[in-house]
Protein backbone atom coordinates (compact mmCIF):
# COMPACT_ATOMS: atom_id res chain seq x y z
CA UNK A 1 0.00 0.00 0.00
CA UNK A 2 1.43 3.15 -0.98
CA UNK A 3 2.04 6.30 1.87
CA UNK A 4 -0.80 8.26 -0.12
CA UNK A 5 -3.11 5.94 -0.57
CA UNK A 6 -2.85 5.45 3.57
CA UNK A 7 -3.91 8.83 4.28
CA UNK A 8 -7.49 7.93 2.28
CA UNK A 9 -9.89 7.67 5.12
CA UNK A 10 -11.32 4.37 5.95
CA UNK A 11 -15.20 3.57 5.35
CA UNK A 12 -17.28 4.76 8.23
CA UNK A 13 -20.79 4.83 6.39
CA UNK A 14 -22.73 1.41 7.53
CA UNK A 15 -25.98 0.92 6.04
CA UNK A 16 -27.83 2.88 9.07
CA UNK A 17 -26.31 6.11 10.15
CA UNK A 18 -26.96 9.38 12.06
CA UNK A 19 -28.67 11.73 9.67
CA UNK A 20 -26.76 15.27 11.11
CA UNK A 21 -23.24 15.30 13.36
CA UNK A 22 -22.29 18.47 14.69
CA UNK A 23 -18.51 18.30 15.75
CA UNK A 24 -16.79 20.51 17.97
CA UNK A 25 -13.67 21.40 19.87
CA UNK A 26 -13.31 21.84 23.74
CA UNK A 27 -13.38 25.02 25.33
CA UNK A 28 -9.56 26.59 26.10
CA UNK A 29 -7.98 25.02 28.97
CA UNK A 30 -5.52 25.56 31.53
CA UNK A 31 -3.08 23.96 29.29
CA UNK A 32 -3.93 26.07 26.09
CA UNK A 33 -3.60 29.29 28.28
CA UNK A 34 0.13 28.01 29.74
CA UNK A 35 0.93 26.94 26.03
CA UNK A 36 1.60 23.11 27.70
CA UNK A 37 1.24 19.83 25.62
CA UNK A 38 -2.02 18.77 26.79
CA UNK A 39 -2.32 15.79 25.11
CA UNK A 40 -4.23 12.79 27.63
CA UNK A 41 -3.37 14.65 30.24
CA UNK A 42 -6.48 15.89 32.23
CA UNK A 43 -6.74 20.02 32.65
CA UNK A 44 -10.07 21.59 33.09
CA UNK A 45 -11.23 24.64 31.23
CA UNK A 46 -10.42 28.43 32.26
CA UNK A 47 -13.32 31.05 32.48
CA UNK A 48 -12.96 31.64 28.73
CA UNK A 49 -13.81 28.01 28.03
CA UNK A 50 -16.43 27.49 30.36
CA UNK A 51 -18.47 30.57 28.30
CA UNK A 52 -16.79 28.62 25.08
CA UNK A 53 -19.29 26.07 26.30
CA UNK A 54 -22.04 27.58 27.07
CA UNK A 55 -22.06 29.63 23.92
CA UNK A 56 -22.10 25.98 22.13
CA UNK A 57 -25.44 25.39 24.11
CA UNK A 58 -26.83 28.25 23.50
CA UNK A 59 -26.07 28.16 19.37
CA UNK A 60 -28.00 24.54 19.39
CA UNK A 61 -30.37 25.03 21.90
CA UNK A 62 -33.17 25.65 18.54
CA UNK A 63 -31.81 21.66 17.76
CA UNK A 64 -32.68 18.71 19.32
CA UNK A 65 -29.92 16.27 19.28
CA UNK A 66 -30.39 12.61 20.53
CA UNK A 67 -26.75 11.78 21.74
CA UNK A 68 -23.48 13.39 22.73
CA UNK A 69 -20.47 12.37 22.79
CA UNK A 70 -16.93 13.17 24.58
CA UNK A 71 -13.49 11.83 25.31
CA UNK A 72 -13.20 11.01 28.64
CA UNK A 73 -10.91 13.96 29.33
CA UNK A 74 -12.36 16.74 31.79
CA UNK A 75 -12.15 19.20 29.09
CA UNK A 76 -14.00 17.69 26.41
CA UNK A 77 -16.82 16.25 29.20
CA UNK A 78 -17.01 19.79 30.80
CA UNK A 79 -17.65 21.85 27.46
CA UNK A 80 -20.33 18.62 26.20
CA UNK A 81 -22.24 18.69 29.64
CA UNK A 82 -23.67 22.55 29.23
CA UNK A 83 -25.48 21.56 26.50
CA UNK A 84 -26.45 18.29 27.71
CA UNK A 85 -28.21 19.83 30.63
CA UNK A 86 -30.01 22.76 28.33
CA UNK A 87 -30.95 19.48 26.67
CA UNK A 88 -32.18 17.20 29.12
CA UNK A 89 -29.38 14.97 28.12
CA UNK A 90 -26.33 12.70 29.58
CA UNK A 91 -22.97 13.10 28.01
CA UNK A 92 -21.51 10.03 27.43
CA UNK A 93 -17.66 9.05 27.04
CA UNK A 94 -15.92 7.37 24.67
CA UNK A 95 -12.33 6.89 25.34
CA UNK A 96 -11.48 6.29 21.26
CA UNK A 97 -12.26 10.07 21.14
CA UNK A 98 -9.32 10.99 23.92
CA UNK A 99 -6.78 13.27 22.42
CA UNK A 100 -3.80 11.97 20.51
CA UNK A 101 -1.03 11.10 23.00
CA UNK A 102 2.37 12.82 23.00
CA UNK A 103 4.34 10.78 24.61
CA UNK A 104 7.16 11.71 27.25
CA UNK A 105 6.17 15.41 25.83
CA UNK A 106 2.96 15.57 27.12
CA UNK A 107 2.22 17.87 30.27
CA UNK A 108 5.35 19.91 29.22
CA UNK A 109 5.98 23.81 28.66
CA UNK A 110 6.45 24.35 25.26
CA UNK A 111 9.14 27.28 26.23
CA UNK A 112 10.94 24.79 28.55
CA UNK A 113 11.36 21.90 26.03
CA UNK A 114 15.21 20.96 25.70
CA UNK A 115 16.73 20.51 22.11
CA UNK A 116 15.91 17.18 22.13
CA UNK A 117 12.65 17.40 22.98
CA UNK A 118 12.36 20.40 20.47
CA UNK A 119 13.66 18.31 17.76
CA UNK A 120 11.21 15.66 18.48
CA UNK A 121 7.87 17.99 18.33
CA UNK A 122 9.62 19.62 15.04
CA UNK A 123 9.35 16.12 13.67
CA UNK A 124 6.11 15.42 14.26
CA UNK A 125 4.69 18.47 12.68
CA UNK A 126 6.94 18.09 9.51
CA UNK A 127 5.05 14.38 9.68
CA UNK A 128 2.14 14.15 11.59
CA UNK A 129 0.32 11.38 9.81
CA UNK A 130 2.86 8.83 10.62
CA UNK A 131 5.69 10.22 13.32
CA UNK A 132 4.94 8.93 16.54
CA UNK A 133 6.65 11.09 19.94
CA UNK A 134 8.41 7.80 22.19
CA UNK A 135 5.20 6.68 24.17
CA UNK A 136 2.63 8.71 22.02
CA UNK A 137 0.50 8.39 18.38
CA UNK A 138 0.34 9.31 14.99
CA UNK A 139 -3.02 10.32 13.08
CA UNK A 140 -3.22 6.89 11.97
CA UNK A 141 -2.87 5.74 14.87
CA UNK A 142 -5.33 7.81 16.05
CA UNK A 143 -7.84 7.02 13.53
CA UNK A 144 -7.18 2.80 14.01
CA UNK A 145 -8.15 3.67 17.50
CA UNK A 146 -11.12 5.83 17.01
CA UNK A 147 -13.08 4.79 13.92
CA UNK A 148 -14.29 1.20 15.20
CA UNK A 149 -15.91 3.21 17.87
CA UNK A 150 -17.26 5.51 16.30
CA UNK A 151 -18.78 3.48 13.29
CA UNK A 152 -20.16 1.72 16.31
CA UNK A 153 -21.86 4.52 17.60
CA UNK A 154 -23.16 5.60 13.89
CA UNK A 155 -24.58 1.98 13.52
CA UNK A 156 -26.40 2.25 17.48
CA UNK A 157 -27.98 5.75 16.09
CA UNK A 158 -29.43 5.35 13.04
CA UNK A 159 -31.35 9.12 12.04
CA UNK A 160 -30.23 10.86 15.11
CA UNK A 161 -28.84 13.90 15.89
CA UNK A 162 -25.30 13.82 17.58
CA UNK A 163 -22.79 16.21 19.11
CA UNK A 164 -19.20 15.28 19.45
CA UNK A 165 -17.02 17.67 21.96
CA UNK A 166 -13.70 15.95 20.92
CA UNK A 167 -9.94 17.15 20.52
CA UNK A 168 -7.90 18.81 18.06
CA UNK A 169 -6.34 15.50 16.48
CA UNK A 170 -9.15 13.40 16.92
CA UNK A 171 -11.29 15.91 15.19
CA UNK A 172 -9.17 15.91 12.48
CA UNK A 173 -9.81 12.53 12.18
CA UNK A 174 -13.36 12.37 12.40
CA UNK A 175 -13.98 15.21 9.70
CA UNK A 176 -11.83 12.79 7.36
CA UNK A 177 -13.55 9.93 8.00
CA UNK A 178 -17.26 11.84 7.68
CA UNK A 179 -16.03 13.95 4.64
CA UNK A 180 -13.86 11.86 3.05
CA UNK A 181 -11.13 14.23 3.42
CA UNK A 182 -7.03 12.82 2.97
CA UNK A 183 -5.97 12.90 6.22
CA UNK A 184 -2.49 14.41 5.53
CA UNK A 185 -3.88 17.10 3.31
CA UNK A 186 -5.65 18.81 6.49
CA UNK A 187 -3.12 17.41 9.12
CA UNK A 188 -2.35 21.39 9.76
CA UNK A 189 -5.82 22.67 9.66
CA UNK A 190 -6.39 24.59 13.04
CA UNK A 191 -9.13 23.56 14.79
CA UNK A 192 -10.41 25.96 17.00
CA UNK A 193 -13.08 26.13 19.52
CA UNK A 194 -14.93 29.36 18.10
CA UNK A 195 -16.52 27.50 15.63
CA UNK A 196 -18.95 24.19 15.45
CA UNK A 197 -19.29 21.79 12.21
CA UNK A 198 -22.92 20.72 11.20
CA UNK A 199 -22.24 17.89 8.76
CA UNK A 200 -25.19 16.59 7.19
CA UNK A 201 -24.21 12.32 6.23
CA UNK A 202 -24.50 10.13 3.78
CA UNK A 203 -23.04 8.94 0.80
CA UNK A 204 -22.44 12.61 -0.13
CA UNK A 205 -21.93 14.59 2.58
CA UNK A 206 -22.21 18.17 3.28
CA UNK A 207 -21.32 20.40 6.03
CA UNK A 208 -21.40 23.90 7.12
CA UNK A 209 -19.76 26.19 9.64
CA UNK A 210 -21.54 27.74 12.65
CA UNK A 211 -19.46 30.47 14.25
CA UNK A 212 -20.00 30.49 17.95
CA UNK A 213 -18.21 34.10 18.90
CA UNK A 214 -18.91 38.00 17.54
CA UNK A 215 -21.45 39.37 16.21
CA UNK A 216 -21.48 36.48 13.41
CA UNK A 217 -22.65 34.04 16.13
CA UNK A 218 -24.99 31.14 15.56
CA UNK A 219 -24.78 32.15 11.69
CA UNK A 220 -24.48 29.31 9.57
CA UNK A 221 -21.90 29.30 6.28
CA UNK A 222 -21.99 26.95 3.66
CA UNK A 223 -18.48 24.66 3.06
CA UNK A 224 -16.29 24.72 6.07
CA UNK A 225 -14.04 27.47 7.22
CA UNK A 226 -11.43 27.39 9.86
CA UNK A 227 -8.45 29.39 11.74
CA UNK A 228 -9.48 33.13 10.93
CA UNK A 229 -12.48 32.36 8.25
CA UNK A 230 -9.69 32.74 5.54
CA UNK A 231 -9.98 29.21 4.43
CA UNK A 232 -13.07 27.51 2.99
CA UNK A 233 -13.09 23.88 1.82
CA UNK A 234 -15.12 23.63 -1.63
CA UNK A 235 -17.07 20.60 -2.12
CA UNK A 236 -17.12 20.61 -5.37
CA UNK A 237 -13.72 20.88 -5.98
CA UNK A 238 -12.52 19.12 -3.04
CA UNK A 239 -9.85 21.54 -2.69
CA UNK A 240 -9.24 24.24 0.14
CA UNK A 241 -9.08 28.26 -1.19
CA UNK A 242 -6.82 30.71 1.16
CA UNK A 243 -7.13 34.17 1.08
CA UNK A 244 -4.59 34.71 3.97
CA UNK A 245 -2.52 32.44 5.50
CA UNK A 246 -1.02 34.65 8.07
CA UNK A 247 -4.26 34.64 9.21
CA UNK A 248 -4.65 31.01 10.78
Amino acid sequence: MSRQRSMLPEPIWTRSHPQTVFLARHGQSEANVEERIAGQTNPGLTEKGIRQAQRLGAVLQGTRLTKILASCLKRSMDTARVTAESQGLVVCPLEAINEMSFGLLEGRLRRHLDDDSQSLLAQWTKNKSHFRIPGGESLLDVRSRLLPDLTQVFADNPGGTLLIVGHRQTNLVILSALLGWDLRSIADLPIQSKYVYEIQCGATPHVRTICLTGNARGKRVEGFLTGDGTMKYCATSSSFSESNRNGQ
